[in-house]
């Protein structure tokens, strides 16, 4: 019930901090994040971007785990969802691998005072399956949340790219 919970809340705040409000300009000014500090944070959230594709890509569930946060919510393409653990299960299991796993088209926005991010951008893998390889490309969202100095990734939804011909 706590992830349901948590997941709610999430979904809450997310949609919270998208609604434009009322404050004066000069409050809005005081909560941003300055330039310099927002630089130096994008940064930091493109490195924990990088290794979290690379944890992905080399099944490498050490890296994960400190990586994403215990509230952590995965939804695929097809729907499903998954916590942090049974993910971090499913990586660490030999029926399945990714051959490939990459990104690109990232953008990354801070958001408020600096503490959460919402990144963007491509994904493109290649997963050995026990039944079949598979190619993917698509576009992914992933909301990352700043914990004690520690930037984990607490969300993510892909959406799958697919060539006009199979949308007909």
């Amino acid at each position: 019930m706590r992830f349901l919970n948590t997941s709610l809340f999430l979904a809450w705040s997310l949609a919270a901090m998208s609604v434009p409000t009322l404050a004066s300009p000069a409050t809005v000014a005081a909560r941003a994040t300055p330039p310099a500090a927002a630089a130096s944070e994008q940064a930091r959230l493109r490195d924990a971007e990088r290794r979290r594709a690379d944890a992905v890509a080399n099944r490498d569930v050490a890296a994960l785990r400190t990586l994403v946060s215990g509230e952590y919510y995965h939804v695929e393409t097809n729907g499903r969802v998954r916590g942090k653990a049974e993910l971090l299960q499913l990586l660490s299991r030999d029926e399945y691998e990714f051959v490939s796993y990459e990104t690109d088209d990232v953008d990354i926005r801070l958001l408020g005072d600096g503490h959460a991010a919402i990144v963007t951008g491509r994904l493109m893998a290649k997963s050995q399956r026990p039944d079949r390889p598979r190619e993917f490309r698509g576009r992914f969202v992933r909301f990352w949340a700043l914990d004690a100095g520690t930037w984990r990734n607490t969300l993510h939804q892909s959406t799958e790219i697919r060539s006009a011909s199979l949308t007909r």
